[in-house]
């Protein structure tokens, strides 16, 4: 009896193969800093160039 509740708590409990589970593209997850498209990162150059060139401007 006792056997057969510790076996069931072992199945409940139990993770599947991590193998089997996930899905993805197979690379490497990065931090929210690393993220950013390289579309995204030519719009923040370009956007600091225009803040650039309005500073200049400006007396």
């Amino acid at each position: 009896m006792v056997r057969g509740v510790i076996a069931r708590l072992r199945e409940w409990i139990a993770v599947e193969d991590a193998e089997e589970r996930i899905e993805g593209s197979g690379e490497a997850i990065t931090s929210p800093q690393h993220r950013r498209s390289p579309e995204a990162e030519r719009e923040l150059d370009r956007l600091g160039e225009l803040d650039d060139e309005h500073r200049r401007d400006d007396p």
